[in-house]
């Protein structure tokens, strides 16, 4: 069952994701912004929703690569200078 939610003007259903899904997200994004805490917390709430150890990692290298394409992308203009 979703519930209509909004958040910063943005107007969503809250349950549209499984729970699984949703915890790895957050793990993701909290990694990705490192905070730590955000990161352990849902990570074990992932793991508690039945998330695998290859969904976890799929999740890392999901928030890895922004990060990675801007630094790959910073490397590849400053040696071309």
């Amino acid at each position: 069952m979703t519930v209509d939610k909004e958040f910063f003007n943005v107007k969503y259903k809250e349950g549209s994701l499984d729970p699984k899904t949703a915890q790895l997200i957050f793990f993701a994004v909290c990694i990705a912004i490192g905070h730590e805490d955000g990161a352990n917390l849902h990570l074990a709430k992932a793991r508690e929703c039945g998330a695998t150890a290859d969904e976890i990692n799929e999740a890392v290298v999901y928030a890895m690569r922004p990060a990675a394409a801007k630094v790959r992308n910073l490397a590849k203009a400053v040696i071309a200078r």
